[in-house]
């Protein structure tokens, strides 16, 4: 059951299925976020991996470009 923020209906006796499935329903969501969080840190990772094999292109092009202009006369 999906999580209703109108139950418990103020002055309800307490049900401890309706809170039972209210908790789980607000678990569902929790656990549906942390994947979220967790694919987007992978994402991330991912990411940052490519900028530093990027930097490193890019520090060797660099030297080579450096490389070159000292044989120039």
């Amino acid at each position: 059951m999906a999580f209703d923020p109108t139950k418990p209906v103020e002055g309800s006796e307490i049900d401890a299925a309706e809170l039972r499935n209210q908790f789980n329903g607000l678990k569902a969501l929790n656990d549906a976020q942390q994947a979220t969080i967790d694919a987007q840190q992978t994402q991330i990772t991912a990411q940052q991996a490519q900028m530093s094999n990027m930097n490193s292109s890019i520090a060797d092009l660099q030297d080579a470009i450096a490389d070159l202009r000292g044989r120039c006369p």
